[in-house]
């Protein structure tokens, strides 16, 4: 999962649009925290982001532990909530639970360790960033519901 996740987040599987770049290198690690648990999520955050952290013409290793803490936490919400139903809001709780932990070490980080502008950070990296969780999670959530990933990934 680790090596999807380089693999969505390397140059050729970016989408330029505009002033922002779309990705889906969180798809995997949205994916592992949902069915494997939160060290699983975590371990794929952090590998999984590599290829994106050396992207820029700067690299950006502290994307490493930002995602680290969205699949770590993702699986760690989700596991506490997975009973509630239907099974999306579970999912959905927990993913944006990551995203409240996940968001304010990625304005830290960035802002004052990577020197980018805040308002750059604000608008439009952060809300793209939400976004391209939320549809990672609905794309997870199709995965889950058709396979038992969970039994895949742990052979």
């Amino acid at each position: 999962m680790s090596a999807l996740a380089n693999i969505l987040g390397a140059p050729p599987f970016i989408i330029p649009l505009g002033v922002v770049n779309i990705h889906f290198l969180q798809l995997p690690i949205i994916l592992t925290g949902l069915a494997l648990g939160a060290f699983a999520g975590g371990i794929v955050g952090l590998v999984g982001a590599t290829v994106m952290a050396f992207t820029f013409r700067t690299p950006n290793l502290f994307i490493l532990p930002g995602n680290a803490l969205l699949g770590f936490f993702t699986g760690f919400f989700y596991f506490r909530l997975k009973r509630m139903k239907p099974s999306i809001v579970p999912q959905l709780l927990a993913v944006i639970g990551a995203i409240l932990i996940q968001f304010p070490y990625t304005y830290l980080s960035d802002v004052y360790l990577a020197s980018i502008p805040a308002p750059n950070l604000l608008f439009p990296i952060l809300p793209t960033l939400f976004i391209e969780d939320i549809i990672s999670l609905l794309i997870a959530h199709i995965i889950l519901f058709r396979t038992d990933i969970a039994q895949m990934l742990s052979k």
